[in-house]
């Protein structure tokens, strides 16, 4: 959803996931008076100097492995008259997703399956961040019957909110298999021991299928949402000229030795990944002479920017030696 997104997600108190994610990028990409305008969908939006009016945004995950990390977070962006970096929680907006499935080349909805997600505390994250928060209350009374992605189907996001109606859709690929290795061992500056991860995989050999990585360890084992796990700069990868290749990715995080650590590599459609591709290249374009940075939504609506994440989860764990 690094040290982009985990920098992003580090203020646990206030739970904002994508709010904070805008507001490290006002922080570091944005001059002066300058602040986020975004239109249009699966477009270019760059950073302008002036919006008059609040951005919805919107962070959206539907996986197949977590159910509790299925859900909907809303806020709504400052706007150019308050100087109030902060975004502000969406309450009381109507959310639902349906699945579909593909058929003669056209998505057909299974609206008889639609999910209506609800704000409600969700289990393992603080109490603090259930506003603003939408999950399938299922998750409350029968987790078993939680919402929970299914490989190979469609979903489809509809929001309302103060009469406004947003839209998206992604696709839920297939896991990818992955191994892990350690090794680079060294001893920090600190006297510390610590060593290094490679994730090991075999690329599809289908093009469009690109991947994102996180991984949960003793630093974030007590956090909530994508957001909160480890992307060390949000490790990416894309399967140009890799189609059916054996791969092998080297985190540069160093982890201590000891350390357990679950990596999940998150199959993911191309939109996705350049949603987050662009994120990551536009929080890393700071500094007043710096190209203004562009963004890609995946969003459809009036005034909202932000993306629905499919991801088709494989995971493995390892020891740090």
């Amino acid at each position: 959803m690094s040290d982009s997104l985990k920098t992003l997600h580090r203020d646990q108190t206030a739970g904002r996931h994508i709010s904070g994610l805008y507001r490290n990028l006002l922080h570091t990409v944005i001059i002066t008076s300058a602040l986020l305008f975004f239109s249009g969908c699966e477009k270019d939006f760059d950073l302008a100097l002036n919006y008059s009016e609040p951005q919805l945004v919107v962070e959206a995950y539907i996986n197949n492995e977590i159910p509790e990390y299925n859900y909907v977070m809303l806020s709504k962006s400052q706007t150019a008259a308050n100087t109030d970096i902060a975004s502000i929680p969406v309450k009381d907006a109507l959310v639902k997703i349906s699945s579909g499935s593909l058929l003669n080349n056209t998505i057909v909805w299974d609206k008889n399956a639609t999910v209506v997600l609800k704000e409600a505390h969700i289990p393992g994250a603080p109490v603090s961040i259930s506003d603003g928060i939408y999950t399938d209350p299922h998750l409350q009374t029968n987790p078993d019957l939680a919402l929970q992605g299914i490989p190979g189907k469609y979903y489809l996001l509809e929001i309302e909110v103060n009469g406004r109606v947003y839209t998206a859709t992604t696709a839920l690929l297939y896991p990818i298999p992955i191994s892990l290795n350690t090794g680079f061992h060294y001893t920090d500056n600190g006297g510390i021991e610590k060593g290094r991860i490679t994730v090991l995989f075999k690329d599809p050999d289908t093009t469009g299928n690109c991947r994102l990585f996180y991984w949960r360890h003793d630093d974030n084992k007590k956090s909530f949402g994508w957001g909160s796990l480890g992307t060390s700069k949000r490790i990416i990868n894309s399967d140009e000229n890799n189609n059916g290749a054996y791969m092998q990715i080297t985190n540069s995080y160093g982890f201590v030795k000891g350390d357990s650590i679950t990596y999940y590599m998150a199959n993911v459609t191309r939109d996705v990944y350049n949603f987050w591709d662009s994120y990551n290249k536009a929080r890393n374009s700071s500094g007043p002479l710096s190209t203004p940075a562009s963004l890609l939504n995946n969003i459809s609506g009036n005034n909202v920017t932000g993306c629905f994440s499919g991801l088709a989860i494989s995971a493995a764990t390892i020891v740090m030696d």
